[in-house]
């Protein structure tokens, strides 16, 4: 019995995460019960976990692969953090600490890797997620068509959202599976073209019309990666290009209208003003660049006004601003404030002070470390499925950690979940490796661990 609800958590989590990664913003407004007061599926799925885990038992196994200490400071101190808030500041409170508590999926994602098969599991099922969150994403320009017809559930604060379609997260899915592809250990010519075109088409599709300025620096540190670990991987990726310059050649030949994020005037100087708006240069005759390049100075506004705060007080810049208030001053048409300064590292810096950010990027450094590691012995003993596994994890966590310098990333549960979802599953193959190497030590002090030699041949 106890077996059948551990597989059934297990399968929860990849459902959860395909719901997360596929339709993110909408799933991730689903409550038991359904109302604004509801308990959200991944939190209430995590309280379970964890009330139903030997943790001291888990920590130890995770003390194996990484040291501990950044992350027992994280959720000690943000948990002391967190509570302080509420006292104070309320419900809010909650809300404003989402990767503080989505961070413990670390530990669900490493408990339920343990399970039989978990491992092929999770590979097969994110290569599914990948196939068919790629194609859905293809119908990004379309979003308000399909929205106008979409069933619909109710938000947090009570507003319609529509179940489909939601592409918050498509670009960092689009580049995802460009590298999927190009990992592919199909040698085939006729399966490496392939697979280089949907790559380059994949790359293309985000860069035209998703039109979002982190896809510069995404793409950035997935080249990074792939020269780190299969360089020969490059040049699939460099596919891009030329489907790229097709496509743009075709736009102007039949002078089409593509419906992206900011513009659907498309052409090369498209694309040298939209990196010049990632320094706040503003792009005359395209009113979305314009409007993209005012936002830069808005945000270095919302930084400095965090800065003037915790440095006019010690104490703050040490343990920060806390949990439960708004990080901003901007209000929407609506009224409504904006409460993250759209930087995930200024934001962990505000809440949790130098405390807080000096564990988080530590607890960073030793999950890349200890994947790597895992990464490099998984492919010296032949463990391809597993290595490839973990090229998956740490191209998403690249891609996600690349997006957190101009976006609230990770104060978003539908990426802040995966994330650590995932690097749970990555500590575990780390963990079975070192159990694996463990045993075959103790084989080779040991050959005899009965006591009783073998006979010798005579």
């Amino acid at each position: 019995m106890i077996g059948m609800f551990d597989r059934f958590k297990a399968t929860a989590l990849l459902v959860l995460l395909a719901g997360y990664l596929i339709f993110n913003y909408a799933f991730m407004q689903l409550r038991i019960p359904p109302a604004s007061f509801g308990v959200p599926l991944g939190e209430l799925f995590l309280a379970i976990v964890l009330l139903t885990t030997d943790l001291p038992r888990v920590l130890s196994r995770m003390g194996a692969t990484v040291f501990l200490l950044p992350f027992m400071v994280w959720w000690i101190w943000g948990t002391i953090r967190l509570v302080f808030d509420i006292a104070h500041e309320g419900f809010w409170s909650l809300r404003d600490a989402t990767q503080l508590m989505e961070s413990l999926f670390l530990v669900a994602g490493f408990t339920l890797a343990g399970q039989p098969d978990m491992l092929t599991r999770t590979a097969r099922w994110l290569r599914n997620i990948i196939l068919v969150a790629c194609p859905y994403g293809l119908l990004f320009g379309y979003a308000d068509d399909i929205a106008a017809i979409s069933p619909t559930i109710p938000g947090a604060s009570g507003q319609p959202v529509p179940i489909v379609p939601n592409f918050a997260s498509t670009g960092t899915i689009m580049l995802w599976g460009a590298f999927f592809f190009l990992m592919s250990r199909d040698r085939r010519s006729v399966v490496r073209t392939r697979n280089g075109l949907i790559a380059g088409f994949l790359v293309a599709f985000t860069l035209l019309v998703i039109q979002a300025r982190t896809t510069y620096p995404q793409l950035l540190v997935l080249a990074g990666l792939m020269l780190m670990v299969r360089p020969r991987s490059l040049k699939g990726l460099g596919s891009a290009i030329p489907v790229l310059l097709t496509l743009l050649a075709v736009i102007s030949a039949f002078n089409l209208q593509i419906a992206g994020r900011l513009t659907s005037h498309i052409s090369l100087s498209f694309f040298w003003e939209h990196l010049q708006s990632i320094f706040g240069v503003g792009a005359d005759g395209h009113g979305g660049l314009a409007s993209a390049a005012e936002g830069v100075d808005l945000r270095m506004g919302w930084w400095m006004r965090i800065y003037d705060q915790m440095t006019a007080d010690p104490v703050k810049l040490i343990t920060g601003l806390g949990f439960g208030i708004p990080l901003t001053d901007f209000r929407d048409s609506l009224g409504v404030v904006t409460r993250e300064p759209h930087n995930s590292i200024i934001s962990v810096t505000a809440r949790m002070g130098l405390i807080g950010i000096f564990v988080w990027a530590w607890m960073q450094l030793e999950l890349f470390r200890a994947t790597f590691r895992a990464f490099r012995d998984c492919r010296r003993n032949g463990l391809t499925e597993a290595a490839d596994l973990l090229l998956l994890i740490l191209a998403f966590a690249v891609l996600t950690l690349a997006s957190c310098m101009g976006e609230d990333t990770m104060e978003k549960p539908y990426n802040a979940i995966p994330y650590y979802a995932f690097w749970g599953v990555a500590l575990r193959i780390a963990y079975e490796l070192r159990v694996e190497a463990a045993r075959a030590r103790a084989a080779r002090a040991d050959p005899h661990p009965t006591g009783i030699p073998h006979p010798s041949p005579s």
